[in-house]
């Protein structure tokens, strides 16, 4: 649990550095063609990065593990080498394949956009794509140094990503959206340059040789039920923007800020739990060890609940003041804000439902059981296609949010019902107990941080308003949980007071 709350320390930083892009962008941009261009050509290299990452993840570290108790780490190190080369000779081809088919993938991603906005769309993109082979091997790496429990390293690389995207956005606001491209690419390859000292460190030695050995076709043979479960929420989200490219003018922009502010809580509580308990299950799993293998879903579920709730919670009840916080000014105004935050409101018990579903999947993946996850994506694609379909004519865009997160939730309990079947139920008496007692807690919070909302308001400005209703918000969470005596925040009291 300490190592999740570290990780959750390093990886609020690097969300604040994905907001202050995300501001800049609003800034610079607003809602317009330009900040539309850049999300698209962003997503496709962020897509890959993402679903080939948590793909990789998942399958080569219970794969580098097995290799190592049965042979020795020099002989898990050569694995990793051969897979990686592998992986840079098939995704140049990729590179090449997704270059010469940018229109359709554009068109597939933003079906609004026609004419130069289209051309333009296209151009970035390419550019941008040049990026996906080092992505893909990186991502290698990026799992090689969690499983040797170097955590804090194999998170900070997105702060450099963004620092340098940050500044191409203020060279491409006074000189054109070229440097806005150009930027998108050095961003993409030079951010995992921090990983070559400790991997070093670590006494890996690389080597070119390629060889499709037993090992290598096993681990390709998981990988690929694992791309397709892995990328659901990335194809959700595709959908989603698809869709919103039609629905409402500026929709791709004002879809992406509020999925942002969504994928700030899922990326700080979510990401940071799941690089802690991963690792765990993949070592119980490996053995067969379905007892503490439970127990550490178990502990890994209540952890992820304790936090993403009363998150889920804050974000609906202050969508607004949110949004009017970190991205009101320049070229974005509060009439943009206000769309946004509606759209935020129903991306935000989302959160749960990913949280949930993708930790449960962990334990499928270190059981070696890649299909089960596989369904539950299409069920959760299927799901969203559906309800954006008729909510966006119904609602707008407000639709295509509330679709993409009762998607979401459906995922999450039916991967549950499955993992039933696979280790028992994990969702026991206790974890039970004190997911009611998390949800009270919650709803209390998010009422009382309210009221001292629309209080302070009268007398002080919406920011410092909500500032302060957020620090207010969490001391009566914390008093809450403790009245409650829900199990985990007596850890959290043992760790804030021993610091």
């Amino acid at each position: 649990m300490k190592t999740s709350y570290i990780l959750m320390i390093i990886t609020i930083l690097s969300k604040v550095f994905g907001l202050l892009r995300e501001k800049a962008l609003a800034y610079f941009f607003g809602v317009g063609m330009v900040a539309d261009i850049f999300l698209i050509a962003f997503q496709l290299p962020m897509t890959f990065t993402n679903v080939i990452s948590g793909a990789v993840a998942n399958g080569f570290i219970p794969m580098y593990d097995y290799i190592r108790e049965r042979e020795d780490k020099k002989f898990a190190d050569k694995f990793t080498a051969n897979l990686s080369n592998i992986i840079f000779v098939a995704f140049t081809f990729v590179t090449i394949l997704s270059i010469v088919f940018a229109r359709p993938l554009v068109k597939l991603m933003a079906e609004g956009f026609s004419g130069e906005k289209l051309e333009l769309a296209i151009f970035v993109s390419r550019l941008a794509m040049l990026s996906i082979a080092v992505t893909a091997v990186s991502s290698i790496y990026k799992a090689y140094l969690q499983i040797h429990e170097k955590f804090v390293i194999s998170v900070l690389h997105s702060i450099i990503m963004n620092i340098i995207i940050i500044i191409s956005m203020g060279l491409a606001y006074k000189m054109g959206i070229n440097y806005l491209a150009v930027g998108i690419l050095l961003a993409f390859v030079l951010q995992y340059g921090i990983f070559i000292r400790p991997i070093k460190k670590l006494g890996y030695k690389h080597s070119l040789k390629i060889d499709f050995n037993k090992d290598i076709k096993n681990l390709f043979t998981s990988i690929l039920p694992i791309l397709i479960s892995t990328s659901a929420i990335e194809i959700n989200f595709i959908i989603s923007r698809s869709f919103a490219s039609g629905a409402y003018a500026g929709g791709i922009s004002i879809l992406n800020y509020s999925y942002k502010l969504q994928s700030f809580v899922t990326g700080i509580v979510v990401t940071s739990i799941i690089t802690a308990t991963y690792p765990k299950l993949a070592k119980f799993g490996s053995k067969k060890d379905l007892v503490n293998l439970k127990s550490a879903l178990s502990e890994g579920l209540s952890n992820m609940l304790i936090l993403v709730v009363p998150a889920a919670f804050g974000l609906y009840i202050f969508s607004f003041p949110i949004v009017n916080l970190l991205f009101v000014g320049g070229e974005f105004s509060v009439e943009d804000a206000k769309i946004t935050a509606t759209v935020l409101s129903f991306f935000a018990f989302g959160v749960i439902g990913i949280g949930v579903r993708e930790i449960i999947s962990r334990a499928f993946y270190s059981l070696g059981d890649n299909k089960t996850p596989v369904y539950n994506s299409v069920i959760i694609l299927g799901v969203n296609v559906a309800l954006a379909l008729l909510l966006s004519k119904l609602i707008g865009i407000r639709g295509i949010a509330l679709a993409t997160s009762i998607s979401f939730i459906v995922g999450a309990l039916t991967m549950y019902f499955s993992s039933i079947r696979l280790i028992g139920n994990v969702f026991d008496k206790k974890l039970l107990m004190n997911l009611i007692k998390i949800i009270i807690s919650s709803g209390l919070m998010a009422l009382g941080s309210k009221l001292v909302y629309e209080v302070l308001t009268k007398s002080l400005s919406i920011n410092l308003s909500l500032l302060l209703s957020i620090i207010v918000a969490g001391g009566i969470y914390l008093i809450l949980l403790i009245v409650l005596k829900v199990d985990e925040v007596k850890e959290i009291l043992k760790i804030i007071l021993k610091k």
